[in-house]
């Protein structure tokens, strides 16, 4: 158990940071792109006419397109840490570990989707204002997170095995 623990710890260490961080590194630039640099989306920009007018309701659009894939990645870090901090306090076999080891993997899989889909609907959002209109939605990929979603596929599974043995193991003692 004194294994257990001590991981447990380490992965808090290191969690925290990235509960910090991660929020901080997302949030900086999607900001300043969506309100605090008003001039970021026409200064040198492939999608963007340099003499659009780009009215707030897009950016507020933009923002909250970005703004739900980052907010759950954060709330599945959430997850992992209380998932950590439920083995450091000697919590192994219970069902609280396996519930949110399924909601970290479904936070971390509806995270990595949702930016996929933010990342191909940033060119038609920032191009409404475009004089020759909008472009069209754009399919984008990226393997870091396919891989990411895959990894959250991962949790999502190992806590329901977990749920699954801790109920059987609970049947089998009922009949002892």
């Amino acid at each position: 158990m004194g294994a257990i623990k001590r991981m447990s710890l380490v992965g808090m260490v290191v969690l925290v940071p990235m509960l910090i961080y991660y929020p901080i590194r997302e949030f900086g630039w999607l900001l300043e792109l969506s309100f605090l640099d008003p001039f970021a989306w026409t200064r040198d920009d492939a999608w963007v006419d340099p003499t659009a007018q780009i009215a707030m309701g897009t950016r507020i659009a933009f923002f909250v397109v970005w703004m739900l894939p980052i907010l759950i990645g954060w709330l599945a870090y959430l997850a992992a840490f209380s998932v950590l901090t439920l083995l450091w306090r000697g919590i192994v076999f219970d069902e609280r570990i396996a519930r949110r080891l399924q909601w970290m993997g479904w936070g971390t899989i509806a995270s990595a989707v949702l930016m996929l889909v933010a990342g191909s609907l940033s060119p038609m959002i920032r191009s409404w204002h475009n004089a020759d209109g909008p472009l069209p939605l754009r399919l984008w990929m990226d393997v870091d997170k396919l891989a990411l979603g895959f990894s959250g596929l991962a949790f999502l599974f190992f806590g329901l095995v977990m749920q699954h043995a801790i109920r059987i193991a609970r049947e089998n003692e009922e009949f002892v």
